[in-house]
């Protein structure tokens, strides 16, 4: 059995784009890096439906329902001079609120998560004695494609 790999998450980095979606095989050059980003997270979950009757009794049952993922993170704020941070309050003020998104290393071989979805969170946070941050999330439209042994 082969060994299992762990991933640095200090290797993973966040690129976004608001411009018309990027192709299939896109790389990290069709997108923008969101700089200073302390973290990411990928959330997925799924509903589930209730089914349950009066022949169950006290037990309930379940079906399962639809998707969803999450894409959220955080970030050291810098308004003056990284673009990528930008595009999430951009895109929370545009009608449709979209972002394209990329979750990538730079080394050969690393996974790779990619996508669409909408803006539904870009806090800014300027604490007293602080570092001024950004907290944002993406509701993930569609898909969330992951790809392993990516190069970007």
């Amino acid at each position: 059995m082969a060994a299992s790999k762990n991933y640095s998450g200090r290797a993973l980095l966040l690129y976004a784009t608001q411009a018309a979606a990027p192709a299939a095989a896109a790389t990290a050059s069709d997108y923008t890096l969101v700089g200073n980003v302390t973290d990411v997270s990928i959330s997925r979950s799924r509903n589930t439906l209730d089914t349950s009757n009066k022949d169950d009794g006290d037990e309930t049952s379940l079906i399962s329902g639809r998707r969803s993922n999450t894409v959220s993170g955080s970030a050291n704020w810098d308004h003056t001079s990284n673009a990528g941070q930008l595009m999430f309050t951009t895109a929370l003020n545009a009608a449709n609120g979209t972002i394209y998104f990329l979750v990538t290393s730079t080394a050969t071989g690393e996974p790779e998560f990619h996508g669409s979805g909408v803006v539904t969170q870009a806090d800014l946070s300027f604490p007293d004695e602080g570092i001024s941050t950004l907290a944002f999330s993406v509701a993930v439209n569609g898909a969330l494609t992951e790809v392993s042994g990516t190069t970007t």
